[in-house]
Protein backbone atom coordinates (compact mmCIF):
# COMPACT_ATOMS: atom_id res chain seq x y z
CA UNK A 1 0.00 0.00 0.00
CA UNK A 2 1.20 3.48 -1.14
CA UNK A 3 1.17 5.61 2.42
CA UNK A 4 3.79 8.99 0.68
CA UNK A 5 5.40 10.14 -2.55
CA UNK A 6 8.58 12.06 -3.31
CA UNK A 7 8.71 14.16 -6.03
CA UNK A 8 12.74 15.21 -6.80
CA UNK A 9 13.21 17.84 -8.92
CA UNK A 10 16.57 18.85 -9.57
CA UNK A 11 17.47 22.63 -10.63
CA UNK A 12 20.31 24.49 -12.34
CA UNK A 13 20.33 28.63 -12.23
CA UNK A 14 16.74 28.03 -12.70
CA UNK A 15 15.62 31.48 -10.95
CA UNK A 16 13.89 32.45 -14.17
CA UNK A 17 11.87 28.89 -14.25
CA UNK A 18 11.62 28.09 -10.60
CA UNK A 19 8.15 29.89 -9.63
CA UNK A 20 6.40 28.65 -12.57
CA UNK A 21 8.14 25.22 -12.03
CA UNK A 22 7.08 25.48 -8.55
CA UNK A 23 3.23 26.43 -9.00
CA UNK A 24 2.83 23.51 -11.43
CA UNK A 25 3.80 21.09 -8.96
CA UNK A 26 2.12 22.63 -5.83
CA UNK A 27 -0.89 23.38 -7.36
CA UNK A 28 -1.49 19.69 -8.15
CA UNK A 29 0.38 18.42 -4.89
CA UNK A 30 -1.52 20.25 -2.34
CA UNK A 31 -4.75 18.90 -2.99
CA UNK A 32 -3.24 15.28 -3.70
CA UNK A 33 -5.08 12.98 -1.50
CA UNK A 34 -1.40 10.80 -0.10
CA UNK A 35 0.95 12.45 1.77
CA UNK A 36 3.77 14.08 0.14
CA UNK A 37 7.02 15.81 -0.10
CA UNK A 38 8.47 17.77 -2.57
CA UNK A 39 12.18 17.91 -2.59
CA UNK A 40 13.98 20.76 -4.32
CA UNK A 41 17.78 19.73 -5.30
CA UNK A 42 19.97 22.69 -5.29
CA UNK A 43 23.31 21.77 -7.90
CA UNK A 44 25.30 24.08 -7.05
CA UNK A 45 22.99 26.83 -8.44
CA UNK A 46 25.16 30.61 -8.71
CA UNK A 47 22.11 32.54 -9.02
CA UNK A 48 18.88 33.36 -6.51
CA UNK A 49 18.20 29.62 -7.08
CA UNK A 50 18.41 28.39 -3.73
CA UNK A 51 17.34 32.07 -2.08
CA UNK A 52 13.57 30.97 -4.30
CA UNK A 53 13.81 27.53 -2.82
CA UNK A 54 14.02 28.65 0.77
CA UNK A 55 11.20 31.18 0.49
CA UNK A 56 8.70 28.33 -0.74
CA UNK A 57 9.77 25.60 1.55
CA UNK A 58 9.19 28.27 4.33
CA UNK A 59 5.98 28.65 3.70
CA UNK A 60 4.82 24.28 3.62
CA UNK A 61 6.37 22.03 5.99
CA UNK A 62 6.29 19.35 2.79
CA UNK A 63 8.52 21.26 0.61
CA UNK A 64 12.04 20.21 1.17
CA UNK A 65 15.93 21.54 -0.40
CA UNK A 66 19.00 19.59 -0.45
CA UNK A 67 21.79 22.21 -1.46
CA UNK A 68 25.53 21.22 -1.98
CA UNK A 69 28.29 24.01 -3.34
CA UNK A 70 29.31 22.99 -6.35
CA UNK A 71 27.56 21.93 -9.57
CA UNK A 72 27.83 18.15 -9.98
CA UNK A 73 25.42 17.35 -13.07
CA UNK A 74 22.04 16.51 -12.83
CA UNK A 75 22.22 12.73 -11.78
CA UNK A 76 24.02 13.82 -9.30
CA UNK A 77 21.61 16.23 -8.04
CA UNK A 78 18.27 13.32 -8.78
CA UNK A 79 20.55 10.76 -6.87
CA UNK A 80 21.03 12.85 -3.77
CA UNK A 81 17.06 13.75 -3.55
CA UNK A 82 16.53 10.61 -3.97
CA UNK A 83 18.28 9.30 -0.82
CA UNK A 84 16.99 11.99 0.83
CA UNK A 85 13.76 10.97 0.15
CA UNK A 86 11.35 9.20 2.48
CA UNK A 87 8.44 8.22 0.13
CA UNK A 88 6.93 4.59 -0.92
CA UNK A 89 7.44 5.73 -4.28
CA UNK A 90 9.81 8.37 -5.17
CA UNK A 91 9.76 9.82 -8.43
CA UNK A 92 12.16 12.50 -10.37
CA UNK A 93 11.69 15.13 -12.91
CA UNK A 94 12.03 18.15 -14.34
CA UNK A 95 11.24 21.87 -13.13
CA UNK A 96 10.56 22.35 -16.63
CA UNK A 97 7.60 19.95 -16.38
CA UNK A 98 7.82 18.44 -19.99
CA UNK A 99 5.72 15.66 -18.34
CA UNK A 100 2.90 17.23 -16.09
CA UNK A 101 2.98 16.16 -13.11
CA UNK A 102 -0.38 14.62 -12.93
CA UNK A 103 0.96 11.99 -14.95
CA UNK A 104 1.89 10.07 -11.96
CA UNK A 105 -1.71 9.03 -11.07
CA UNK A 106 -1.25 6.57 -14.11
CA UNK A 107 2.28 5.46 -12.74
CA UNK A 108 0.64 4.59 -9.75
CA UNK A 109 -1.39 1.65 -11.64
CA UNK A 110 1.64 0.16 -12.61
CA UNK A 111 3.11 -0.19 -8.91
CA UNK A 112 -0.27 -1.58 -8.22
CA UNK A 113 0.02 -4.63 -10.53
CA UNK A 114 3.74 -5.57 -9.24
CA UNK A 115 5.74 -3.50 -10.60
CA UNK A 116 9.17 -1.72 -9.13
CA UNK A 117 9.93 0.69 -11.20
CA UNK A 118 7.88 2.43 -13.86
CA UNK A 119 9.71 4.71 -16.68
CA UNK A 120 8.18 7.47 -18.59
CA UNK A 121 8.05 6.50 -22.47
CA UNK A 122 7.39 8.94 -25.33
CA UNK A 123 7.84 5.80 -28.33
CA UNK A 124 4.96 3.41 -26.60
CA UNK A 125 1.32 3.25 -27.21
CA UNK A 126 -1.03 6.09 -25.97
CA UNK A 127 2.45 8.57 -26.10
CA UNK A 128 1.47 11.73 -27.17
CA UNK A 129 3.65 15.30 -28.17
CA UNK A 130 2.37 18.11 -27.44
CA UNK A 131 5.34 20.22 -28.77
CA UNK A 132 8.11 18.40 -30.41
CA UNK A 133 12.26 18.63 -29.57
CA UNK A 134 14.05 20.51 -32.09
CA UNK A 135 15.00 17.94 -34.67
CA UNK A 136 18.53 17.45 -34.14
CA UNK A 137 17.81 16.74 -30.30
CA UNK A 138 15.74 14.23 -31.28
CA UNK A 139 17.68 12.46 -34.15
CA UNK A 140 20.36 12.34 -30.53
CA UNK A 141 17.66 11.08 -28.28
CA UNK A 142 16.68 8.26 -30.58
CA UNK A 143 20.44 7.55 -31.65
CA UNK A 144 21.28 7.26 -27.69
CA UNK A 145 17.99 4.86 -26.80
CA UNK A 146 19.19 2.89 -30.12
CA UNK A 147 22.61 2.79 -28.19
CA UNK A 148 21.00 1.94 -25.06
CA UNK A 149 18.95 -0.94 -26.76
CA UNK A 150 22.54 -2.66 -27.69
CA UNK A 151 24.81 -2.23 -24.40
CA UNK A 152 21.70 -2.55 -21.84
CA UNK A 153 18.16 -4.09 -23.36
CA UNK A 154 16.89 -4.18 -26.58
CA UNK A 155 13.10 -3.88 -24.77
CA UNK A 156 13.55 -0.01 -23.66
CA UNK A 157 11.92 2.54 -26.29
CA UNK A 158 12.93 5.84 -24.70
CA UNK A 159 15.79 5.92 -22.44
CA UNK A 160 15.95 9.44 -21.88
CA UNK A 161 12.86 10.44 -20.73
CA UNK A 162 12.93 12.38 -17.49
CA UNK A 163 10.08 11.27 -15.43
CA UNK A 164 11.07 8.17 -13.74
CA UNK A 165 9.73 6.74 -10.44
CA UNK A 166 10.72 3.73 -8.12
CA UNK A 167 9.33 1.71 -5.52
CA UNK A 168 11.73 2.64 -2.38
CA UNK A 169 13.07 -0.75 -2.25
CA UNK A 170 14.03 -0.83 -5.81
CA UNK A 171 15.80 2.72 -5.25
CA UNK A 172 17.04 1.58 -2.33
CA UNK A 173 19.39 -0.98 -4.61
CA UNK A 174 19.85 1.04 -7.58
CA UNK A 175 20.69 4.26 -6.77
CA UNK A 176 23.90 3.67 -3.77
CA UNK A 177 25.42 2.08 -6.62
CA UNK A 178 25.23 4.65 -9.49
CA UNK A 179 28.40 5.88 -10.69
CA UNK A 180 27.01 7.84 -14.10
CA UNK A 181 25.87 11.11 -13.78
CA UNK A 182 26.05 12.88 -17.25
CA UNK A 183 23.62 11.53 -20.01
CA UNK A 184 23.97 8.29 -19.77
CA UNK A 185 22.63 8.34 -15.61
CA UNK A 186 19.09 6.95 -17.08
CA UNK A 187 20.87 3.93 -18.84
CA UNK A 188 22.80 3.04 -16.01
CA UNK A 189 19.68 2.64 -14.01
CA UNK A 190 17.92 0.81 -16.22
CA UNK A 191 21.16 -1.67 -16.59
CA UNK A 192 20.61 -1.91 -12.83
CA UNK A 193 17.51 -2.69 -13.22
CA UNK A 194 17.84 -5.41 -15.20
CA UNK A 195 21.02 -6.61 -13.70
CA UNK A 196 19.09 -6.60 -10.15
CA UNK A 197 16.25 -8.78 -12.03
CA UNK A 198 13.99 -5.11 -10.83
CA UNK A 199 10.73 -5.23 -12.76
CA UNK A 200 10.03 -1.94 -14.68
CA UNK A 201 7.13 -1.12 -16.65
CA UNK A 202 7.43 1.55 -19.62
CA UNK A 203 4.16 4.40 -19.44
CA UNK A 204 3.22 6.06 -21.90
CA UNK A 205 3.70 9.75 -21.20
CA UNK A 206 2.17 13.11 -22.87
CA UNK A 207 5.13 15.11 -23.53
CA UNK A 208 5.73 18.94 -24.56
CA UNK A 209 9.41 20.09 -25.40
CA UNK A 210 10.20 23.65 -23.35
CA UNK A 211 13.24 25.89 -24.23
CA UNK A 212 16.32 26.36 -21.83
CA UNK A 213 17.97 23.14 -21.98
CA UNK A 214 21.05 22.77 -20.44
CA UNK A 215 22.05 20.05 -22.71
CA UNK A 216 25.40 20.41 -24.54
CA UNK A 217 24.64 18.58 -27.75
CA UNK A 218 28.94 18.12 -28.88
CA UNK A 219 30.06 17.36 -25.06
CA UNK A 220 26.91 14.85 -24.03
CA UNK A 221 27.29 12.72 -27.62
CA UNK A 222 30.49 11.98 -26.29
CA UNK A 223 30.01 11.95 -22.54
CA UNK A 224 26.77 9.48 -23.05
CA UNK A 225 28.99 7.36 -25.50
CA UNK A 226 31.60 7.38 -22.61
CA UNK A 227 29.30 6.56 -19.74
CA UNK A 228 27.79 3.77 -21.66
CA UNK A 229 31.33 2.16 -22.25
CA UNK A 230 31.62 2.92 -18.06
CA UNK A 231 28.50 0.97 -17.16
CA UNK A 232 29.43 -2.10 -19.12
CA UNK A 233 33.46 -1.91 -17.44
CA UNK A 234 31.71 -1.41 -13.84
CA UNK A 235 29.69 -4.57 -14.65
CA UNK A 236 32.78 -6.47 -15.70
CA UNK A 237 34.88 -5.49 -12.75
CA UNK A 238 32.24 -6.66 -10.01
CA UNK A 239 31.20 -2.71 -9.07
CA UNK A 240 27.51 -3.93 -8.62
CA UNK A 241 27.65 -6.27 -6.33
Amino acid sequence: MIKKISIVVPCYNEEKRFAEGFAHYYNFLKNYPKPWELIFVNDGSSDQTLSLMKTVAKKNSNIKIVSYKNNQGKGFAITTGIQNAKGDIVLFTDLDHSVAISTIKDFLIHFNKGFDVVIGSRRVKGSRFLKKQHPLREFLGKGFTFLVQVFVDFKIKDATCGFKAFQKGAAQKIFPKLTVFGWAFDAEILYLCKKYKIKYAQAPVTWKDVKGSKVSIVKDIFGSFAGLVKIRLNDFQGKYW
